[in-house]
C-alpha cells in the first residue's frame, strides 16, 4: 500500500536489541522469509527477517523515501549487501555434502574437480557467512582466494587470542 509501518519489537541479531523500527517496506524475498525495507533512522535499505517481527503497525503516512528504495543482493550463505566479492575454495567430501545440504543454492556454483573434491566459485556479500562455514570445516577446505584467506587468518587468530585471555583469568 506504499505506507510506512512500524515493525513492533523487532529482535535484531546485529545489535542484540528488540525494539520498534519505523520502515518503508517495498519487497519480499522468496517465501516471505525476509522483507526489504528502507529505514529512515539509519538512511539504509535493509532486510528484516519476518520471524523476528512481533507485530506490524501500518501507519497512515505514505512512503517519504521511495527514491531511496533499493534491493540488494543475497548470497548463497543468506548474507545480504549491495556489493559482492568473488571467493574460491576447494571442498572435500564432507564440506561438499554439508554445503549442499545446508545451502542448496550453492549447487549452481560448484564444479567437480575429481571423485572427492569440488570447486566452489561464488560471489559473496560479506566474508562472515562463508567464513563461519569454512572455520567449522577447516580440515576439509582449501582456500584459494588470498583476500578471503587473510580474513580467515585474522578471524581465527582473534578467536585464539580471546580464548587465551579467558583461560588465563
Amino acid at each position: 500500500e506504499h505506507k510506512q509501518v512500524i515493525l513492533k519489537n523487532y529482535a535484531s541479531s546485529h545489535t542484540g536489541v528488540a525494539r520498534d523500527r519505523l520502515v518503508e517496506p517495498f519487497g519480499f524475498t522468496t517465501n516471505y522469509v525476509q522483507v526489504w525495507c528502507y529505514e529512515p533512522e539509519s538512511g539504509l535499505n535493509k532486510l528484516f527477517n519476518t520471524s523476528r517481527i512481533a507485530s506490524i503497525e501500518v501507519l497512515n503516512e505514505d512512503w517519504q523515501f521511495a527514491e531511496e528504495h533499493r534491493e540488494g543482493k543475497i548470497d548463497i550463505f543468506r548474507i545480504n549487501g549491495f556489493e559482492q566479492k568473488r571467493v574460491q575454495v576447494e571442498l572435500g567430501m564432507i564440506a561438499h555434502n554439508l554445503l549442499i545440504e545446508e545451502y542448496p543454492l550453492a549447487t549452481r556454483d560448484l564444479t567437480q574437480i575429481d571423485k572427492n573434491h569440488w570447486l566452489l566459485d561464488t560471489m559473496v556479500c560479506d566474508y562472515v557467512g562463508i567464513g563461519r562455514f569454512v572455520i567449522g570445516l577447516m580440515n576439509d577446505i582449501r582456500i584459494l582466494t588470498p583476500e578471503f584467506e587473510k580474513y580467515i587468518t585474522t578471524t581465527v587468530n582473534g578467536m585464539y587470542e580471546r580464548c587465551n585471555k579467558i583461560s588465563n583469568k
